[in-house]
């Protein structure tokens, strides 16, 4: 199936905003991969461990987290959801995906990096998010994709306006198959438009010291923005 190309967040924005605008916030949530060949499969369902199978890898991985990481902390994540939001936004390999309410945060994710191979953003559709029965199961035992709203444990979750797909199955694409009610499109982000769409989002607010608000974004933005020319674009 062809992708629609993305070639201006003006022309993105006229392909999203149809659907996206009039439908209630979060019923359409956003993601970005830079490189197009980048599945929507989990961090922790990706291979590389030594483990038997992903799931003792992902067991093993939260269990130590766990027992080593409330130094760390205070107060302690209520429940297994919040330890696994904790663990996402630390870099540790989850069953959670990272999605967002704002389109242009999805694409800024798509154009950053990789800069010679096509990029994808992907535009989820869900009515519900996970409920409160689902919150009181495990989320090591879902049956289903479930969208999740974590606390704000950082303030680039809020910079971000972002969210979880909490996956059912860690090592099959999000994609194939989701359950009844939810759709997902995609859209192509050439590589020859990467640096055009990122010089058009750093003009409208959207680059790597708004969504990182701290001292390594800013660097990364400083570093990026003193790296390209206007009149390249």
């Amino acid at each position: 199936m062809a992708l629609t190309s993305i070639s201006s967040v003006h022309d993105f924005l006229a392909l999203v905003s149809p659907k996206y605008f009039v439908e209630a916030r979060g019923r359409w949530v956003f993601r970005g991969h830079s490189d197009i060949r980048f599945d929507l499969i989990p961090s922790v369902g990706r291979g590389g461990h030594t483990a038997i199978n992903s799931l003792t890898h992902e067991k093993s991985l939260y269990d130590i987290f766990v027992r080593e990481a409330g130094s760390y902390l205070s107060p302690l994540p209520a429940d297994e959801w919040e330890w696994l939001s904790v663990a996402q936004h630390h870099g540790l390999p989850t069953r959670f995906l990272d999605w967002t309410h704002n389109p242009l945060v999805a694409l800024y994710f798509a154009v950053s990096g990789h800069e010679d191979v096509d990029g994808e953003v992907f535009s989820l559709h869900s009515v519900k998010k996970a409920s409160q029965r689902t919150r009181e199961s495990s989320p090591f035992e879902i049956t289903r994709p479930a969208k999740y709203y974590p606390n704000i444990v950082s303030p680039r979750i809020r910079a971000q306006e972002g969210l979880f797909v909490a996956c059912s199955d860690i090592e099959i694409p999000l994609d194939s198959p989701l359950r009844e009610g939810w759709s997902i499109e995609r859209f192509l982000v050439p590589a020859k438009t990467k640096q055009s769409l990122r010089y058009q989002l750093f003009r409208l607010g959207v680059h790597a010291s708004a969504l990182f608000p701290d001292i390594d974004g800013l660097a990364e933005r400083l570093k990026w923005q003193h790296s390209v020319s206007p009149l390249e674009k």
